[in-house]
């Protein structure tokens, strides 16, 4: 099964996750980013920019997505909880999944470990797009939980 894992990072606490995570794999990655970043001020890209973003279902222009997805049968999604759902340049990536015939799993991580951050972001991925299938990963778990996951999914 041809894989990629595509990550959305600020403060690279997910990239450091998936780079640990893909130790064992070895699948192509993709690091979406948002065309304008984000500021590198918590505050401002916390409060001001992310928090209108998601708001207003703004879906900023991205980078980094230079790869045909539909030459892969699985992509491994990873993003932080922003405002309670995903960071709105995954929302774009998203929209790019239009098409897309093979499976779309989810991970996310949080500060905190509401459940309910997961739910928002799973339906909020399918509103975007009703026949992607997206399937819930793993929310709040170590890099050796998110292999065994991965790993069992084969």
């Amino acid at each position: 099964m041809k894989t990629l894992i595509a990550y959305f990072s600020w403060s690279n606490n997910t990239k450091n996750l998936v780079e640990e995570i893909n130790k064992q794999f070895n699948f192509d990655v993709i690091r979406i980013e948002r065309k304008q970043p984000y500021s590198i001020d918590y505050h401002t890209c916390a409060y001001v920019e992310a928090k209108e973003e998601v708001e207003k279902r703004i879906h900023p222009e991205i980078t980094g997505v230079d790869v045909d997805l539909n030459s892969y049968d699985r992509i491994l999604l990873f993003f932080p909880i922003w405002w309670y759902t995903f960071p709105m340049p995954i929302g774009t990536f998203a929209t790019m999944l239009k098409g897309f015939k093979g499976e779309v799993v989810v991970f996310a991580n949080s500060y905190t470990n509401d459940p309910q951050y997961m739910v928002n972001s799973m339906q909020d991925l399918k509103a975007i797009d009703t026949n992607v299938n997206f399937v819930e990963g793993l929310f709040n778990q170590s890099a050796s939980k998110h292999i065994d996951f991965i790993k069992s999914e084969k």
